[in-house]
């Protein structure tokens, strides 16, 4: 078996809740389980075990929110130890001080701010915190870290990521995004609206297109929860679209074996068997990642192939 890419959440938790994400307390929010925070000496031991597999990058993410954890910059030591790349997603409401600083300087490589709303307004419409306020607070992080990775020469790319909210309204919004990019000087990815397998309606603005394998379960990627069932933790999940439906696509726990193991057995060998055979499990059946549709990256100003995870070698297109 090969591993590119393990992502792997190191705190379970939010402290937003959005509206298009199941982590959304007013609509329920995340199996408590699953709200967990993944000590240091747990995540070297599935970083460790990740890199017998040939590891090139870690993600701290997989959809909780990794600023969370105060001690963020030793996680991204232990990633450097071991020879990989260091990514992370995040909303980036805390990105900012001391915190930023000790965050690059222990070898991140990519930060993506999470940024849905490209005005104050429409930012609060769908990023919730209860702090409030948040859309100057984060494009000033934005600015003081890209700033910082500049000053320092720093080999960390600062970026955002955007969704349209209403396709019917695409290049309008499209445009006021990229007037947003250009101005704070970063790189960026504009993406339609997805609906986390099924779990949250998108509406009019469902995707289109021949139904297929997405190729996750088959590529050299991992996906590594905090949490888990049965008092165990690191559940080993299909990947992160399936948040909000943790509890029900667990493949194993890296609490009770390795990553190896969990790889070739019975639980992972039937998802791939169900892709194969296209009776897909309910967490996947309704997913639109299963919809070949090229048109959801509507933009973006850096490279970035639409099949390829970021900063891995391997092209989803292989495994569909």
């Amino acid at each position: 078996m090969k591993i590119d890419r393990a992502v792997i959440e190191i705190n379970g938790g939010c402290n937003y809740s959005c509206t298009m994400c199941p982590q959304d307390m007013r609509t329920g929010g995340r199996d408590k389980k699953f709200l967990k925070k993944m000590k240091l000496e747990e995540f070297e031991k599935n970083v460790a075990d990740c890199a017998k597999h040939g590891l090139r990058v870690v993600n701290l993410e997989g959809s909780g929110e990794p600023t969370l954890n105060r001690n963020l910059p030793e996680y991204i030591k232990i990633v450097k130890k071991y020879g990989a790349k260091c990514f992370m997603f995040s909303n980036g409401y805390r990105m900012q001080g001391q915190f930023m600083r000790d965050c690059v300087d222990a070898g991140l490589d990519f930060y993506r701010f999470s940024f849905i709303g490209y005005s104050a307004e429409k930012y609060g419409e769908w990023m919730h915190n209860i702090v409030g306020g948040n859309f100057t607070t984060v494009v000033n992080n934005i600015r003081e870290m890209k700033a910082y990775v500049d000053e320092t020469n720093a080999d960390c790319v600062v970026a955002t990521y955007h969704l349209i909210t209403d396709n019917d309204n695409l290049n309008s919004e499209l445009q006021q995004y990229k007037k947003l990019v250009n101005d704070l000087g970063v790189k960026t990815e504009i993406w339609k609206m997805h609906n986390w397998s099924g779990v949250y309606d998108i509406g009019e603005n469902e995707r289109k297109g021949e139904v297929k394998t997405c190729g996750r379960p088959f590529s050299p990627d991992v996906v590594i929860r905090a949490g888990g069932l049965d008092g165990n933790t690191g559940a080993v999940a299909p990947c992160c679209q399936v948040l909000g439906r943790d509890e029900e696509a667990v493949l194993g726990h890296t609490s009770k074996n390795t990553i190896e193991e969990i790889w070739h057995g019975e639980e992972y060998t039937k998802l791939r068997q169900d892709h194969t055979s296209g009776t897909y499990p309910d967490y996947c059946a309704s997913c639109d990642f299963l919809l070949d549709d090229p048109e959801v990256l509507v933009y973006t100003n850096h490279e970035r192939d639409l099949m390829k995870m970021h900063g891995t070698e391997f092209d989803l297109n292989d495994y569909r």
